[in-house]
């Protein structure tokens, strides 16, 4: 581990001597444009927050920012900003002995009270254990004492983050808005009071009913490797999910750090509505995100008009899980269309579920460049369709793509994934067919030959809090043939196949489904050389097959073994959102292609959210009207006819 002796004044001399010999030194010096910089002397509580991963990727989480504008709102307290260093640097750093820095101030991550991640994508876990490593900070967390920061982690990971456990204190379940300031405020108020870290950990847990800390569960496991359960210590309750109802008044940054070199994403980035209610049965932040929430089209040109003052990007991105769900896409647009377009302003909506209004967004991005228009089919059979429960038509893509390349779009991206549970050839010859489709559709256009379609096709990767948790992942060689069946069905040149790297996908599929057990593992690849495995070039499938050999781990077991009906997960005890329960019902409507409706259209379904929550939501915002009745808006357990769905699965 690196020492922590280390000031911002050797920290500067070092990058003096070693900044020319690096790629994009401009990552590591700070200072960029709208950075905020404080006094150390002059704070309660400093923290710094990693996206484990390089600047580049980091530089564009919406997520990070909204936690630095909302810590950084505080006189007392700060957040700074560090990153994963790039292989050359790091390697540098070692050599040297130099800690990982936060780029304002150029502190050792070690001399901070709290240190974030943000888990975004089980690829990075291996950047966390380095990061902690090269910040001077013991990797695992029972060796830590109270004279080192407080590590705390959430977004997406921390919905099993069992996985994990072994290296990070606190995980924060739920949205970070309200949740981060009271974390910090009892922090605050705890700090200096307990005789040892755990007795800390304690308080803060019990103040903060959103943080899960991994050293009060105890998991026991049956003969077999299964879980049998988690065990509560020294009196815990389960942790509950923070939950930003409103959102249209939720704090959001308006005045971004400008990265100084060329990030992923170099925009102004407005979340226009959280959660999803389509129910697709592999998307875990659909479930997770839960209740539907929307921002107004109003409160989004109010961001937009700052971000645009504050920052000059000349694109602007409206997010979201499904952005053309918000009933007031389409005035949205034409008021941003109208205060930017003159401007030469772009609008982007990085992804688009396919439905009727598919056919007039292209219309509406008034783009200065357009480059190209991304949508989001992922699979392109009618069967699978129900069985994952995505309801849209190929009639509204094939709409939408055409008055695509009628507006003048270069290229259209889709989205497909492969290894859906009970996929068949048909399934895949599909994709190819609606690639090819949409390409030719450029012709019939009147805007010249075949268009450059570019099909991404992913491997399905069973994620926890889904209906599809109980599915085992394809194995290795069977996705290796589906995607060598695709290649060979595919005749337009103009169509291009871009497949993920299917070895990888069997290393998420067991980073995301396993347990603690998996730590050592974790630790075990780092120290073999695994880190930034979400790189190509540094992505080493054999030696992670090596470190799950020498810690006893069969990655088989974990990534491609179907769960039966009462097996306990890794995760059971967090809260995901969504009731298990309910998740069963959905899986078994899915293996009998039975469709659930949405809960706007179909009425409330009784997920576990609580149509409470959901009602809340109208109480709160004045529109966007949910369709339940009042007397549903109650917590209840669903109620589901099962002898009818064994029927539906009979008759299929």
């Amino acid at each position: 581990m690196i020492a922590k002796s280390h000031s911002p004044a050797t920290i500067t001399q070092f990058m003096t001597r070693n900044l020319a010999r690096v790629e994009k030194p401009a990552q590591y010096v700070g200072g960029e444009l709208n950075q905020i910089r404080k006094d150390p002397a002059a704070l309660s509580v400093r923290s710094a927050f990693l996206y484990p991963d390089v600047y580049e990727i980091g530089m564009s989480h919406l997520g990070l920012r909204i936690l630095y504008h909302i810590i950084n709102e505080r006189p007392a307290w700060s957040a700074e900003r560090a990153f994963h260093p790039g292989a050359d640097m790091e390697t540098a750093m070692r050599e040297a002995g130099v800690p990982l820095w936060s780029l304002e101030t150029r502190t050792p991550l070690c001399q901070f009270d709290i240190v974030g991640f943000t888990l975004q994508y089980e690829m990075s876990y291996t950047n966390i254990v380095c990061c902690l490593d090269l910040g001077g900070i013991p990797i695992r967390r029972e060796d830590r004492s109270l004279e080192h920061p407080i590590v705390i982690a959430g977004g997406a990971g921390a919905l099993n983050p069992e996985v994990i456990a072994d290296f990070i204190d606190l995980f924060v379940l739920g949205d970070g808005e309200d949740a981060i300031v009271q974390f910090f405020e009892a922090y605050e108020s705890e700090r200096g009071k307990h005789a040892t870290r755990r007795e800390l950990l304690r308080a803060l847990v019990e103040k903060c009913k959103f943080l899960y800390a991994p050293e009060f569960w105890e998991p026991s496991y049956l003969d077999d490797g299964r879980i049998r359960e988690y065990k509560a210590l020294d009196g815990v309750a389960p942790s509950r999910r923070s939950v930003v109802y409103d959102l249209e008044n939720a704090p959001f940054p308006t005045k971004p750090v400008i990265a100084h070199t060329q990030t992923v994403h170099d925009r102004i980035t407005i979340e226009i509505m959280r959660g999803c209610v389509q129910g697709c049965k592999f998307c875990q932040a659909g479930y997770e995100k839960r209740p539907q929430r929307f921002r107004s089209k109003e409160k989004v040109l109010e961001i937009a008009r700052e971000s645009y003052i504050n920052t000059g990007h000349d694109e602007i991105g409206l997010t979201s899980l499904s952005s053309s769900d918000h009933p007031e896409l389409g005035g949205m647009m034409d008021l941003l269309n109208a205060e930017f377009g003159e401007r030469r302003v772009n609008l982007s909506l990085p992804s688009l579920r396919v439905n009727e209004q598919v056919m007039e967004l292209p219309k509406r991005i008034k783009s200065v460049r357009k480059s190209g228009l991304t949508l989001a089919p992922e699979v392109a059979s009618n069967r699978l369709r129900r069985i994952i429960n995505k309801n849209i038509l190929n009639e509204d893509l094939y709409n939408g793509a055409e008055e695509a390349w009628k507006n003048g779009w270069k290229t259209i991206k889709l989205y497909f994934m492969i290894g859906i549970p009970g996929e068949i050839e048909s399934d895949l010859r599909e994709i190819v067919t609606m690639a090819e489709t949409v390409s030719r559709l450029r012709q019939k256009a009147g805007r010249g030959g075949a268009g450059k379609v570019n099909a991404a096709v992913s491997t399905f990767v069973p994620k926890p809090h889904t209906p599809f948790q109980w599915h085992g992942q394809m194995p290795l060689e069977q996705v290796r043939q589906h995607q060598r069946q695709l290649y060979h069905w595919k005749n337009d040149r103009a169509v291009e196949l871009k497949m993920h790297d299917s070895e990888r996908s069997v290393i998420e599929g067991v980073l995301s489904r396993a347990d603690r057990r998996l730590g050592r593992a974790i630790e075990t690849a780092w120290r073999m050389g695994c880190h930034l495995d979400a790189w190509d070039p540094y992505f080493q499938y054999d030696l992670w097959l090596r470190a799950f050999a020498e810690s006893g781990i069969d990655p088989i077991w974990y990534a491609n073994r179907p769960r039966k009906k009462d097996e306990v997960f890794a995760w059971d005890h967090i809260d995901g959102g969504v009731n298990k329960l309910f998740q069963w019902i959905e899986y078994e409507k899915s293996i009998a292609q039975v469709e659930t409706p949405e809960c706007q259209v179909g009425g409330c379904g009784d997920c576990g959210v609580g149509a409470r929550n959901c009602v809340s939501i109208k109480a709160v915002t004045g529109y966007f009207g949910y369709s339940m009745p009042a007397e549903k808006a109650k917590f209840k357990e669903p109620k589901w006819d099962h002898a009818a769905d064994a029927a539906e699965l009979a008759k299929s």
